[in-house]
């Protein structure tokens, strides 16, 4: 049902090319109504050429923030007042805050994966090792902030240098060279663990002795749900293997993992940690997360 909206509704949209599928809108308002809050959510799909002036129309209406996808993650830095340090990493925003006319960006994917990890699967970052597959825009999220997360432990460890130890971050990718690119770039920047991996058989020892084997690519999704990153022999008992996709829910890979004697975790919680970041970000307050998880998928419960 949708609410009635007036002079003094806070607006919130997703903004994006093909957004017709987007399960944000459900989640949101949930959340909104749950807290009784005087906001609505609402897709929008907004051609190429029109995109900056639509962004420079929004910031002089009454939005309290966006969510920003493919393929305006990146172009929309042009239109920011300012920009959080994890997004200038990254080189890409996906949300949007808008105080007085002012549009700040953040990129909640990498946090909101991450996490996910650590609420609903108990995986302490600092200690762990991690394997990810791809070197695409959610990988270069998710990347930064394990990265990030190692830093700050190094710090409150006084001093210890985690990138002498074996939990590290390995980034495998077809393309070795953008591995390599993304890799030296958090090295110089966030946190000297990153070990760029090239997508062949050599994985197979850094995934023996990892703790966490992320898919950060779309393979597993139409049209390569029949296919997956690895080949399954390389997946061992222990692993937590984590697919960034959430439909379907169990991809090929997570399947793959889990007949392995695998724990699995699937693209369902960065949708929802992410959400719950932005929510934070547009209102203050600590999103419902039940509410916001029944929304989307249905009468499962989610307890963190």
């Amino acid at each position: 049902m949708i609410k009635d909206i007036n002079i003094n509704t806070k607006l919130t949209a997703i903004i994006g090319t093909d957004i017709g599928h987007s399960k944000s809108p459900a989640m949101m308002n949930a959340a909104f109504r749950e807290l009784g809050l005087d906001y609505y959510y609402f897709p929008m799909n907004i051609k190429e050429d029109d995109f900056s002036d639509v962004i420079r129309g929004i910031s002089k209406m009454n939005f309290a923030g966006l969510t920003i996808t493919i393929p305006y993650k990146i172009e929309v830095i042009k239109y920011l007042d300012e920009i959080d340090r994890t997004a200038q990493i990254i080189g890409a925003v996906n949300t949007v805050k808008i105080e007085d006319g002012r549009l700040k960006g953040y990129n909640t994917d990498g946090e909101g994966f991450v996490r996910g990890l650590e609420a609903d699967k108990g995986v302490n970052i600092a200690d762990s090792a991690f394997v990810v597959t791809g070197a695409g825009g959610v990988s270069r999220a998710i990347m930064t902030v394990l990265a990030s997360r190692k830093a700050a432990a190094d710090k409150k460890q006084n001093g210890i240098n985690i990138s002498s130890c074996d939990k590290k971050i390995y980034l495998a990718n077809r393309t070795f060279e953008k591995a390599e690119e993304l890799c030296r770039k958090l090295n110089e920047l966030v946190c000297d663990c990153c070990v760029p991996l090239h997508l062949n058989e050599e994985l197979r020892a850094y995934i023996k002795k990892a703790d966490v084997l992320i898919n950060a690519t779309n393979i597993g999704m139409p049209p390569f749900e029949n296919e997956t990153p690895i080949n399954s022999d390389m997946i061992h008992n222990g692993l937590l293997a984590a697919d960034v996709i959430y439909n379907p829910r169990k991809t090929k890979f997570l399947k793959q993992a889990e007949e392995a004697g695998c724990d699995i975790v699937n693209g369902q919680s960065l949708l929802l940690h992410q959400g719950k970041i932005a929510f934070k970000i547009w209102t203050g307050l600590e999103a419902p997360t039940t509410v916001m998880f029944k929304a989307v998928f249905g009468s499962e419960e989610h307890k963190k």
